[in-house]
């Protein structure tokens, strides 16, 4: 051994040389690092200065392309014809003939741009001269109380806006103040830049409140102490915005003609101009600041040079050690095993060479064995397959093995009918891909998780915890919500969260725990992430009464008051919190009775509700889904039972389209049945047995459905539509509304106008 030591530490040795390459290598950075330090500090201090012009240029051709795009968008908005339309009636009508429900409409475009981060608004204020009120994104308000409670500053006050309808006309720029703005659940204070708009004669003018803030982070490139001595001046030399009491105007040296930027005292001051808004910016920077960081970068690159040589030296000889180590140690074994010395340069290589021969022979020798062990492995990979696992179970064994506190997540994905998109999506491929992004998710914050797809549309993922990382999973999660619900159109995810478990026992406990809680899942179209089990929702089914209201309104062919019966079982579903599970198995049961319905009325045909349509049902995760479904089994139901009635029954196709045409008129019983040369006694009866409801509630359904849809689609006085639709008394059509529908005319307009408002604002998010 002291022989082989001996020649280890020669020159030719395999650790020298490695040793002495690293060497070689720390030598020529070094040699590089000090050669281009040289040429970086020669002109460091000009570089900083050229750095600050460059940033303030750039910040002033944003801050420009920023107020040419505010210019336009005011322009714009002064002139839209809903606004222009607005304010005619305004200005040419009294007050009381004055049509405000148009000013919903200015809302909506006004939210839409003040909602836009492009333009960095803090709100955009329609301002009416007469009468005096304000549009704003948040809606109408006085224009006193607005800007005495929501938008309070003291210098901008409502006298202060009424003034700028006497100066001229076109943009103006006014100074940035601090507001204190109030909203209805908190109150904050901003600094604010107002720019303002009117045109000649006009009797509104447009407040667009900037935030200055935002736009002196977006627009100028500064950081750390510059930020607080940034200013914007006027062409009249008065300050349009500061960001801080740091820098004033009364400070500014005079420049020379061309000069950009002066060192006047203790600080650097960069200027640059504006041509085009005639507007000046101004920035300064300490002296102190650019000399300190050149100094600071000397010592920095020395300490830099120093730790680097130090830590090259100590990595060269560490990592030469480590790689000399094992081939020191496999020498030793195969000298022992075969004593013989080969006179070459780098002795380890060789006597590596000299045995590789027996390494093959044992490789060989475990080939064998793996031959011999290969059906078992096949055996193994088709159970491994069958069972849809899709990992290792060496990962199973490392999790059953350890005893530390874990959360089990199940992932149940429903997928959504896919038949209408040009190329659907294989539900097992978008599995695949939303398993592999959750491994990865989990795994960066959890090393230790591991997640599985345990079925086609169940993933499972095992977590460990603890006091540390507890917080991060529901992190974790709600980004993982975030990001499927941009698929939201195609699936549908419940993730339901275990409680923290601390027992590999306890595994199967947890893994039914999930299992119910996934079930949990509410109708919507966003992913549910399900923390605790939730008590089941009271069972909703129709009372005898109902089922026979159902049973007279589908022998009568009429689908709406169908779909009217089953809106007000789901609103009974969503008031005891149902889950998706209880709205489906509800449906079904009522698709089973409709169909049964229509089959009484003969064989024969297609059938009205096919299993093809039933198999849609499982794809319905909204109450909308819903409410068609239910609109096209009714339909489908009526239609076939209309069309055998029709063949049958002549006389109640004449009632029925008298009904349908001439609901409006005083039209009775005694006038149909004369025209039919019947008894009135003889056709009530017989109406009522052919088609499950009284002449009366025919008559009255289809009043009410037209009332719906004169309610809905136009602003008609609720005494104006009583009389259209056939009703002489006002009480007797509310009544008889209510009766119906489970609300009062006045109640229903407002719903309708409520859930159009949402549409709305949900289509202008999106």
């Amino acid at each position: 051994m002291d022989f082989l030591n001996v020649r280890f530490m020669k020159r030719q040795s395999l650790f020298m040389k490695i040793f002495l390459s690293f060497l070689s290598i720390i030598l020529l950075f070094v040699s590089f690092h000090m050669i281009s330090f040289r040429f970086f500090t020669s002109g460091i201090q000009t570089e900083i200065i050229q750095y600050n012009r460059l940033m303030l240029k750039n910040s002033v051709e944003r801050y420009q392309t920023h107020f040419s795009r505010l210019k336009t968008l005011l322009f714009t908005l002064y002139n839209d014809e809903k606004l222009v339309a607005f304010n005619r009636q305004m200005v040419m009508r009294p007050d009381q003939d004055v049509n405000f429900w148009q000013a919903g409409d200015i809302l909506k475009v006004v939210r839409s741009q003040a909602y836009n981060p492009v333009y960095y608004l803090d709100n955009l204020i329609v301002y009416f001269n007469k009468p005096s009120f304000v549009i704003e994104k948040e809606g109408t308000s006085e224009t006193s109380m607005f800007f005495a409670s929501f938008y309070k500053n003291a210098l901008y006050t409502d006298t202060y806006w009424k003034t700028q309808f006497d100066r001229g006309i076109g943009y103006k720029m006014h100074a940035a103040e601090s507001f204190a703005i109030r909203t209805l659940d908190s109150e904050t204070e901003r600094q604010l830049l107002p720019i303002t708009f009117r045109l000649p004669g006009g009797n509104y003018q447009l407040i667009a409140m900037l935030d200055a803030s935002s736009m002196m982070q977006a627009f100028y490139g500064g950081s750390g102490e510059n930020t607080q001595r940034f200013m914007i001046l006027n062409e009249d030399g008065t300050v349009l915005y500061r960001s801080s009491g740091e820098i004033t105007a009364g400070e500014l040296p005079v420049f020379d003609s061309g000069q950009d930027y002066k060192l006047s005292g203790d600080y650097y001051y960069f200027i640059d101009k504006d041509s085009e808004a005639k507007l000046t910016y101004v920035t300064a920077v300490p002296y102190a600041e650019i000399a300190s960081q050149v100094s600071k970068l000397n010592y920095s690159m020395y300490i830099i040079l120093a730790v680097s040589i130090l830590i090259g030296v100590a990595a060269s000889l560490f990592f030469s050690r480590g790689i000399h180590r094992p081939f020191k140690q496999v020498v030793a074994s195969i000298l022992h095993r075969k004593p013989e010395l080969v006179p070459v340069k780098i002795q380890e290589f060789d006597l590596i060479h000299k045995e590789l021969y027996g390494l093959i022979q044992e490789k060989e020798a475990i080939h064998n064995d793996l031959l011999n062990k290969k059906s078992l492995l096949t055996s193994y990979g088709y159970i491994t397959k069958l069972k849809s696992i899709n990992s290792d179970i060496n990962e199973w064994k490392d999790i059953m093995v350890k005893e530390e506190p874990y959360v089990i997540v199940m992932y149940q994905l429903h997928f959504r009918e896919l038949a209408a998109a040009e190329q659907p999506m294989d539900p097992d491929r978008a599995a695949y891909y939303i398993r592999e992004y959750i491994q990865v998710l989990m795994t960066e914050r959890f090393p230790l998780s591991h997640t599985f797809q345990i079925e086609n549309d169940q993933i499972l993922s095992f977590v460990t915890v603890d006091e540390h990382n507890a917080g991060s999973l529901h992190e974790a999660l709600e980004l993982l919500k975030r990001i499927l619900d941009r698929d939201r159109q195609l699936l549908l995810v419940a993730i339901a969260v275990s409680p923290v478990y601390r027992h590999s026992a306890q595994f199967n406990e947890a893994y039914r725990q999930v299992l119910e809680m996934a079930q949990q899942i509410k109708p919507g179209e966003e992913t549910q992430i399900i923390t605790e089990p939730a008590p089941a929702a009271g069972h909703v089914a129709f009372t005898q009464l109902q089922e026979q209201e159902l049973y007279a309104a589908l022998q009568a062919g009429n689908a709406a008051a169908c779909s009217q019966l089953t809106d007000r079982m789901l609103d009974l579903l969503s008031k005891k919190g149902a889950s998706l599970i209880q709205y489906r198995r509800f449906a079904e049961g009522v698709a089973e009775r409709s169909y049964q319905i229509a089959e009484t009325y003969g064989s024969g045909g297609e059938a009205p509700f096919q299993q093809r349509e039933l198999e849609l049902l499982k794809h319905c995760f909204t109450r909308e889904e819903f409410e068609r479904f239910y609109d096209r089994l009714f339909e489908a139901c009526a239609e076939k039972i209309r069309n055998q009635k029709t063949e049958k029954d002549h006389t109640i196709e004449f009632v029925m389209k008298c009904v349908e045409t001439r609901y409006a008129e005083d039209i009775s019983l005694d006038m149909l049945a004369d025209k039919l040369n019947l008894s009135s006694a003889y056709l009530s009866v017989y109406i009522k047995e052919k088609t499950g409801m009284n002449f009366s509630d025919h008559i009255n359904s289809i009043r009410i459905r037209k009332a719906k849809q004169l309610l809905s689609e136009t602003n008609m006085i609720i005494h104006d539509i009583s009389l259209q639709i056939g009703y002489r008394n006002v009480t007797s059509f509310n009544r008889m509304f209510k009766k119906l529908t489970g609300m009062s005319p006045g109640e229903f307009r407002k719903n309708q106008v409520a859930h159009g408002m949402m549409d709305e604002l949900s289509g202008q998010e999106a």
